[in-house]
């Protein structure tokens, strides 16, 4: 019966149980309570130290106290719904404490605040643990499925994104078990995760940046000052706005003068949270998706082509003023009469190429005439050419070219030449025109990749634009739901 379940019902489904059997636990067991308070010196005895409740209060009856090792453990149980405050304080005044107690309507009682630990709450902790295991297992899952389908898809950019946060989220979640202190800690467990992470890249980051800074310098000096050759500097200067946001808001937060109900804690001190939580969780999201994106494309530079191909489609990229290639179209159309040289040796089988590219206001031919005049150079037969000359972009080299090969042979077996920098994104964009694909890559200078990988990896997610926005959307929603509980948590 489960197998006919979908993954979602089966995940639904064990959230819903695992909610059941937590809160039935936690009724069971939460009626009563143990309160400790630390500290305390251990030269008194249980004598000299005094607990008292709120007056006229009857919510909670004192069952037991205990005194060892410098902390006092207080049993209590619940008598009837309420609000009460602990008092302890010793008969010289030396020592004084105090922590307010909550009876809920089921007779669950909680302390320090209203949505804070209980008796049996543990289980809170332990069943986030089993749901997030379980979401892991199905993101893995989902994720190989997908990258068996092909590796040149947005959507693994995603789940190798959510298994890198989600597996620290819970590890994180395994430390919270030793220290738990009920719902308003697991919330700020969570909303720390976000703040860990992104710190504990923060060195990696840092120096991914120095090295971003000084290839793009470099780039600079060697093909001059051009609006694509500073993104790299660009993002870094986002990036250093971005983390350093929160740390400048903080302290004209810290100045604010709001104050809530209870003039114990100012309303800043929540604005102040939800910044921190959103940016952190956005930072965190974008390192993901980066980290997701590096991953793959390291992983589309080293997987192996079949050597079955019966076209290889060259992508074009801007010639010289003279008609001839650059170095990095050189690059591409060498990489191609490579593949071609490699599949003749150990299949036999030959293959078209099929150079694709248009001619701009500033090309004196079009790129695939040039690619083709280069490839006739190198001794490739003019029928083995097949030319698409009327495309303007990536998308447009791909559509005009696939369109030309499949009036030569309908299925046909189609490999990517480009540059190593540009695989993974030339092998979405096929692969959202449903147009199956394998790529290779030529290799460029260091400095040049780093600049274009990030020109690339901007691409990309402006291509998804409309999904980033939605989950950036979705962390902020969240994070001011999580700082409305905790405020609540405060003030009732």
């Amino acid at each position: 019966m489960l197998k006919k379940l979908n993954n979602k019902l089966k995940f639904l489904i064990l959230c819903v149980f695992l909610l059941i059997i937590s809160i039935t636990i936690i009724i069971i067991n939460g009626k009563t309570c143990i309160v400790k308070f630390n500290n305390i010196d251990s030269s008194y005895n249980i004598n000299d130290l005094i607990v008292e409740t709120s007056k006229d209060d009857e919510s909670i009856k004192l069952e037991n106290k205990e005194f060892k090792n410098g902390t006092l453990s207080l049993k209590l149980k619940a008598i009837k719904p309420g609000k009460t405050y602990i008092t302890i304080r010793s008969e010289d005044e030396s020592f004084y404490d105090i922590i307010p107690i909550y009876v809920h309507k089921l007779g669950v009682i909680t302390t320090s605040s209203y949505f804070g630990n209980c008796n049996g709450s543990i289980c809170i902790p332990i069943s986030i643990i089993i749901i997030l295991t379980y979401l892991l297992y199905l993101i893995i899952k989902t994720y190989k499925k997908s990258m068996k389908e092909t590796i040149y898809q947005y959507k693994n950019i995603a789940y190798l994104g959510i298994i890198i946060f989600l597996s620290f989220i819970l590890l994180n979640q395994f430390f919270t078990i030793f220290n738990y202190e009920g719902l308003i800690h697991t919330i700020k467990s969570i909303t720390e995760t976000s703040y860990n992470f992104s710190t504990t890249l923060l060195p990696i980051a840092l120096i991914i940046s120095i090295l971003i800074s000084i290839s793009n310098i470099v780039l600079i000096k060697k093909e001059g000052f051009k609006f694509k050759n500073i993104l790299g500097l660009m993002l870094n200067i986002g990036f250093y706005i971005i983390t350093f946001f929160p740390l400048i808001l903080n302290n004209i937060l810290q100045s604010a003068v709001w104050i809530d109900v209870h003039n114990e804690q100012g309303i800043a001190l929540y604005v102040q949270e939800f910044v921190n939580l959103s940016v952190y969780a956005i930072i965190s999201y974008i390192e993901c998706i980066l980290l997701s994106t590096i991953i793959l494309q390291i992983k589309a530079t080293k997987d192996k082509s079949q050597l079955n191909k019966d076209f290889i489609l060259i992508l074009g990229c801007m010639i010289k003023k003279d008609g001839t290639l650059p170095n990095l179209l050189k690059g591409r159309v060498d990489k191609a009469i490579e593949f071609r040289e490699l599949q003749k040796k150990e299949t036999g089988k030959d293959l078209i190429f099929v150079p694709s590219g248009g001619k701009g206001t500033d090309e004196v031919i079009s790129e695939s005439l040039a690619m083709k005049n280069y490839l006739l150079s190198k001794g490739i037969k003019e029928k083995n050419i097949l030319m698409e000359d009327k495309s303007s972009n990536t998308f447009e080299n791909i559509k005009f070219s696939y369109n030309l090969i499949k009036n030569k042979k309908d299925k046909a077996n189609i490999i990517v030449s480009t540059t190593n920098y540009h695989i993974f994104r030339a092998g979405i964009i096929a692969t959202k025109q449903n147009i199956p694909v394998e790529c290779i890559g030529a290799k460029t200078k260091t400095y040049f990749w780093i600049n274009a990988f990030i020109r690339e990896f901007i691409a990309t997610i402006y291509s998804e634009k409309k999904k980033h926005i939605l989950v950036i959307s979705l962390i902020i929603i969240i994070a001011l739901i999580m700082i409305i509980i905790l405020y609540l948590s405060k003030i009732i």
